[in-house]
């Protein structure tokens, strides 16, 4: 049982969320190493405290005392908003603790679910096991007893303190269970005497990762027939397993595909076709573009566009893991390796996304200590954990992705520039969303099927004014900032009517109201003042950084792309300080 415990200890912790158990009581009893970065504490702190001490404003307790199970919960830890869903643990009619598992806001993963299912799962196994009439014992690699349920104890007369821990060869008679764990071959079926009578036994070798692990024993005591009842039984669980197994790898797996990537305008089917193109081959990726353009779904459509699409598909957000907690997190480490480190180490992300893509988000607020070690793995495709001396060949993609112009930090030296060549074989610029409005009503239809389903309310229409007003807004948020309009719109309104231009955000309706239209004189010399403006703001930020086009771009706080398309919009070439050409 013991090697059941450690596995799925090992499943909640390789598992991207924030995972808390409390006993009867609220008394910490489990800490997932997710939560320890969320939360900023470890596990062997805070087990045996109590939950409301560690975990402000949760709901454990109140779970525990009503016994219903509270889903949503949104609220902050630190600087991280985590969305929490918080479920009693019954057992025989009552509850025993409770469990929460909570995740970042932005993440849409549905593994809080799939882990309930698994541990249901994992419970029916269990009373399978202690409710059958037939035997089942399972031994170590050593031959030792490490599990054995209440019929097969009846038929040889033992307690459990007889048992576990035992050499199987000192309590089973003429078992050959020990010889299925030195030659790896299992049997099914055979005959054999126990207790004067003729049994069906079968013996299963347990494999993993190439390496036997342990083996089973199964015996059937009584008629026949009943074997087939029994491995009906285990053959439906088996199925139920593997489904729940191949939920969980598509929730490590890319989420999205091109056909999610939504647009029909020639500056989104260009990108479009590049990614497309791109996903074939192997080379490392760079995606640009600011906020909220879709830089996530991109890199996820890339990775199930590819050969690696079979393989995990994993997400390290630079700029969300503290310093100190990101190379850990990359490289993992072994036993030992510090202070708190897990008994057996920990795998590191890009080890657990070998065979597949590791995608680094927000690659631009990598620290450049950091950069240095990601850099010789992009060299050498190789690793260390942390405090070990193996080194881990690796087989991924990466893909990386900013919001920031990497090209002018390289230049001003925030940046490694040699990271930046490795990093930008392949670059892949997504437009902002007021580049191509056009594109506005397609997405409000794709979005609005999406917001109907989560909120449970039908609206699938917007009124010409309202459009007109979203078709005005200069969208700094792009594609997420119009959800996040959509979404709020739908909330408020009623239900079977048309989002108006009076159910959209404060902030856009000011784009309809009579003071916001001007005459096309008083248009034209706003227009005028602004280009202006804009212009001196070019050549005085030029002039500051000695004509240096990327040191002035990154004065301005604008992409450097975006820069010189201004530079050719006003016709400005620069050479040296004072010196316009």
């Amino acid at each position: 049982m013991q090697f059941m415990i450690e596995d799925f200890h090992a499943t909640l912790n390789s598992i991207n969320n924030g995972i808390v158990v409390v006993d009867k009581k609220g008394i910490i009893i489990f800490m997932n190493q997710w939560a320890e970065m969320i939360i900023g504490l470890k596990s062997t702190a805070a087990i045996g405290c109590i939950v409301d001490n560690i975990l402000p404003d949760n709901r454990l307790v109140r779970v525990i005392e009503t016994g219903a199970a509270e889903f949503n919960q949104r609220f902050q830890i630190g600087m991280t908003h985590v969305l929490m869903n918080s479920t009693p643990i019954w057992k025989e009619k009552r509850i025993i603790g409770a469990i929460a598992v909570f995740q970042e806001i932005t993440e849409l993963s549905k593994v809080a679910a799939e882990l309930e299912e698994v541990t249901k799962l994992k419970c029916t196994l269990q009373y399978v096991l202690e409710s059958i009439e037939e035997g089942i014992v399972v031994v170590d690699k050593q031959g030792i007893i490490t599990m054995m349920n209440p019929a097969y104890y009846a038929v040889l007369d033992k307690k459990p303190h007889e048992v576990i821990g035992k050499k199987v060869t000192e309590v089973i008679p003429n078992t050959q269970l020990h010889e299925v764990i030195e030659n790896g071959k299992g049997e099914m079926n055979v005959i054999q005497k126990m207790n004067g009578n003729n049994c069906i036994v079968s013996r299963i070798p347990i494999v993993k990762n190439d390496e036997i692990i342990c083996a089973v024993g199964h015996v059937v005591f009584k008629d026949i027939k009943d074997l087939k009842r029994l491995a009906n039984e285990i053959s439906h669980l088996q199925h139920e397993l593997e489904y729940y197994k191949e939920r969980l790898r598509k929730t490590l797996g890319g989420k999205y595909t091109f056909g999610d990537i939504i647009g029909e305008t020639k500056k989104i089917e260009e990108v479009k076709h590049i990614a497309q193109r791109t996903a074939k081959g192997g080379s490392t990726v760079l995606i640009l573009g600011e906020s909220g353009t879709g830089k996530e779904l991109f890199a996820h459509a890339i990775h199930n566009g590819s050969s690696r699409c079979q393989g995990p598909f994993i997400k390290v957000n630079c700029a969300a893991i503290p310093e100190n907690l990101l190379e850990s997190e990359l490289f993992g480490y072994e036993e030992g390796a510090f202070s708190g480190a897990r008994k057996g180490g920990k795998p590191g992300k890009m080890e657990l996304a070998n065979g597949g893509t590791l995608f680094l988000d927000e690659v631009g607020d990598m620290p450049l200590g950091m950069q240095v070690k990601l850099l010789r793995v992009l060299q050498e495709w190789e690793i260390e954990r942390i405090g070990g001396t193996k080194t881990i060949k690796l087989d991924i993609r990466v893909i990386t992705a900013t919001n920031k112009d990497l090209e002018a930090l390289a230049a001003s030296g925030h940046f490694r520039q040699d990271l930046y060549y490795r990093l930008n074989i392949v670059s892949i610029q997504i437009p902002p969303l007021r580049d191509h409005k056009e594109d506005i009503p397609l997405l409000c239809e794709v979005l609005l099927r999406k917001i109907s389903l989560k909120l449970e309310r039908f609206v699938d229409c917007i009124s010409p004014e309202a459009m007109k007003v979203l078709k005005a807004y200069s969208w700094p948020g792009n594609i997420r900032e119009l959800e996040n309009i959509l979404e709020r719109s739908v909330n408020i309104m009623e239900e079977g009517i048309c989002i108006l231009p009076e159910h959209l955000a404060p902030i856009m309706r000011k784009i309809l109201k009579p003071q916001h239209v001007e005459k096309e004189s008083t248009r034209a010399e706003l227009v005028e003042i602004r280009y202006e403006a804009e212009k001196n703001a070019i050549l005085k930020a030029l002039e500051d950084t000695g004509g240096n086009k990327s040191k002035a771009a990154l004065l301005l706080h604008v992409n450097r792309s975006v820069f010189y398309e201004k530079l050719k919009k006003y016709g400005i070439g620069y050479n040296s300080p004072g010196k316009k050409r």
